[in-house]
């Protein structure tokens, strides 16, 4: 095998892997607020369960985020207080995907012969402040997501995930 060829393989390894955590991260998300929901709903006597939906829009999200990553927003802001490119780069993606969810909506509103509001109205009620409340619930989602990744960035690649994941020696177990 190749030197390139391995290089490759490592790259693709790496994307889905990124892929995969962002996946699940979105789809806990989106299950918490599909329960929620379920939950409000069910008080006022509306059955609705609609779970399955938490993980294909997690599975889309992700690869929409995975591709706006590609738009290097904190390259003019390197060396700011770690608060500024997480809040950019949050703001940044809930705007890609509030575009992504009304787009998506929209076609398929479209391919089923539905007005644009018809197509909408799933998405926070389909008014504008419906609209913007999910669009702050997502920022809000994300700036946990997009904070850890930009620490780990600073501290050096790898370090902040061992850091989480990994069993730390205690004091006394390194002396």
């Amino acid at each position: 095998m190749t030197t390139s060829h391995q290089g490759l393989k490592q790259r693709v390894f790496l994307a889905l892997k990124e892929n995969l955590i962002l996946t699940l991260y979105l789809w806990a998300v989106f299950l918490l607020l599909v329960v929620y929901k379920s939950t409000i709903l069910a008080e006022q006597h509306v059955d609705f369960v609609y779970h399955g939906a938490a993980l294909i829009n997690a599975l889309a999200f992700s690869k929409v985020i995975l591709v706006a990553r590609r738009f290097d927003l904190s390259a003019r802001i390197k060396d700011a207080p770690l608060i500024y490119p997480t809040l950019l780069k949050s703001a940044f993606f809930t705007v890609v995907l509030a575009c992504f969810k009304i787009l998506d909506d929209a076609a398929i509103g479209l391919h089923r012969h539905r007005s644009f509001r018809q197509s909408i109205s799933g998405l926070g009620g389909g008014t504008l402040h419906g609209v913007l409340s999910l669009m702050l619930l997502v920022f809000a989602v994300l700036i946990p997501f997009v904070g850890f990744e930009e620490l780990g960035r600073v501290i050096g690649e790898g370090k902040l995930k061992k850091l989480f994941f990994q069993r730390q020696p205690l004091e006394s177990e390194s002396s």
